[in-house]
């Protein structure tokens, strides 16, 4: 047997691609990764041959050859290459200044002003902000809210009603937000919160990190929705930063979109 017909275990498999357990196995379960039961338990195989096949069918190029940081990134585009489906954005943003958190989001608003998408701001403190950043782009801010175009909502609204914080909660909040944009036709939905509340003394706040893996997770099922969670990096920590760039798939940049430390 050659070693492309070598069984692998689903733990040779996942460091080969750079990706998790989880995700081999939400492959295989669906059948867009071909897979082995061997065994009295039942347990998974994998073939090297199928693994390439895998990642070079989908993009015309074998990541799994590739050795810098960004095969994880590539093979979730595979993934998203099979299924007919751009792969989820769940973005993280650290910004150290009003105008450069508008330079950070600026793409993704116009992305997704008019036509067939929607967008859900929540705010923090002073919405006059915002509004100031749309009509800084020749947009009709009255219209945009009118047509449903565009849905500006406080942290009192979202975060924090009741005076606290808790992540079943805010997840079951976008989930609504989710089922309305469907509902009415919506083909993009860029949902966008700016996260200072995480860093004050609301009760709850301590969830933040669990909370944004259960929302990537959430995503998984629904990768017509952009998410960006905006930061203002003088008010959090290191660690608060290297935990989200855990749990979320990106990372904006001044210039561009990067992949984070675990994308799938």
């Amino acid at each position: 047997m050659g070693d492309k017909e070598r069984l692998m275990t689903i733990s040779e498999a996942a460091d080969l691609l750079k990706v998790s357990k989880a995700s081999l196995r939400r492959w295989s379960n669906s059948g867009v990764l071909k897979s082995y039961r061997v065994g009295n338990r039942s347990e998974r195989r994998f073939k090297l041959a199928d693994l390439l096949a895998f990642v070079t069918t989908a993009n015309g190029t074998s990541s799994l050859l590739e050795t810098s940081g960004n095969a994880a990134a590539s093979t979730e585009k595979a993934e998203a290459a099979f299924l007919g489906r751009e792969p989820r954005k769940h973005i993280c943003a650290f910004y150290k200044s009003p105008r450069e958190q508008w330079q950070f989001f600026r793409s993704h608003f116009l992305d997704h002003i008019g036509g067939d998408a929607r967008i859900v701001y929540l705010y923090h403190g002073d919405s006059q902000r915002v509004i100031n950043w749309i009509r800084s782009e020749g947009l009709d801010f009255e219209a945009s809210r009118g047509d449903k175009r565009l849905l500006l909502l406080s942290t009192a609204e979202s975060y924090s009603i009741g005076g606290f914080f808790n992540t079943a909660r805010m997840l079951e909040f976008w989930r609504n937000i989710a089922a309305e944009a469907k509902a009415d036709g919506i083909k993009k939905l860029l949902l966008t919160g700016e996260m200072g509340w995480a860093h004050t003394d609301l009760p709850g706040h301590e969830q933040l990190i669990s909370y944004e893996a259960e929302l990537d997770q959430m995503l998984e099922s629904h990768p017509w929705i952009t998410v960006v969670c905006q930061y203002p990096v003088y008010q959090i920590s290191g660690v608060t930063v290297y935990d989200n760039l855990c749990v979320h798939t990106h990372v904006q940049l001044s210039d561009r979109l990067a992949p984070c430390f675990s994308p799938l």
